[in-house]
């Protein structure tokens, strides 16, 4: 790693890239034996697929007339065609202030997202997709050049190695800001824990409305549900400094868990209201398991 400088060697280190390596092999198995979601979008062009036809003018391929059409209508009518297109990944990764939280010693959400999003990233480079990095917190910043072709990974790293935690989380607003500079449409995946006031139903139906297919991958650690800690203390918001006393008991942190669930649900009828695929992840969870859970969850492979 010592040659790629400006990559964090304590997530992208050469386990962390031979785990990706068997993680694109597992891929590749996956679409010969025909698992592989169909999810390319396709465009009329000059491919092998008849799509329809269209009257001739000046100047139009003579070589594309339908002869035999025109044998019977007597009609100059063009064949046209449907040919693939290569599909855009955007990884919209939030890096607020909330991504930063961990327990002494261990990794952060936002560290897990990274992982996830570089092994999610070698995939789709492999498959020729085109990935672009967007990072987000207040707002999303402008997507970089998009990337396609596994010899441009280690840029695809460094980008991720970049973030840092800081900043409010404001998932609608970020959204809003990445759809109004009109990428190409694609397959918009925000990993995110999501800590947003103001919910995530308008961002999802800001990428639906916009033609985008979106994926959210909920990050959090359960282990905060749990603690035997009970007594008065005085918590402090990451992200606006607030601060709040209380009286922490046995039947508030069971107040706090239900409040989770029902978190947990309303991000899942959001993204059932538009069709995407949610995945809810916990920090537990070691990032090549999250990526197979990605795989069975479909519509990343294509």
């Amino acid at each position: 790693m010592a040659a790629h400088s400006g990559i964090r060697d304590d997530l992208f280190d050469p386990a962390f890239l031979g785990r990706v390596e068997q993680l694109a092999l597992l891929a590749r198995r996956m679409a010969t034996s025909g698992q592989r979601a169909q999810r390319r979008s396709r465009k009329v062009g000059s491919g092998i697929e008849f799509a329809d036809h269209r009257d001739y003018a000046p100047g139009d391929d003579v070589r594309a007339l339908d002869w035999k059409l025109f044998a019977r209508t007597e009609r100059l009518s063009l064949k046209l065609y449907e040919e693939e297109e290569d599909l855009s990944v955007y990884f919209l990764v939030d890096h607020s202030a909330s991504m930063g939280m961990a327990r002494p010693g261990g990794k952060t959400l936002l560290d897990r997202a990274l992982q996830v999003a570089a092994a999610l990233a070698y995939i789709a480079l492999g498959n020729l997709d085109r990935v672009a990095v967007v990072p987000f917190s207040q707002t999303a910043e402008a997507p970089g050049r998009a990337l396609r072709g596994r010899g441009q990974y280690f840029r695809v790293l460094r980008a991720l190695s970049q973030l840092e935690a800081t900043g409010r989380t404001a998932v609608a607003a970020s959204i809003d800001a990445f759809v109004r500079r009109q990428p190409r449409r694609g397959l918009a995946v925000v990993l995110s824990d999501l800590y947003d006031p103001a919910g995530l139903g308008d961002a999802l139906r800001a990428l639906h409305l916009r033609g985008y297919e979106p994926m959210v991958l909920h990050l959090h650690d359960l282990s905060l549900l749990e603690t035997d800690a009970y007594g008065d203390m005085t918590l402090l918001d990451t992200e606006t400094g607030d601060l709040r006393e209380v009286c922490l008991t046995p039947d508030l942190l069971d107040r706090y868990r239900r409040a989770f669930a029902a978190f947990c649900g309303e991000i899942d009828r959001a993204a059932r209201e538009v069709g995407a695929r949610c995945l809810h992840v916990d920090l537990s969870v070691p990032f090549d398991d999250v990526v197979m859970r990605v795989f069975r969850l479909g519509g990343f492979l294509g």
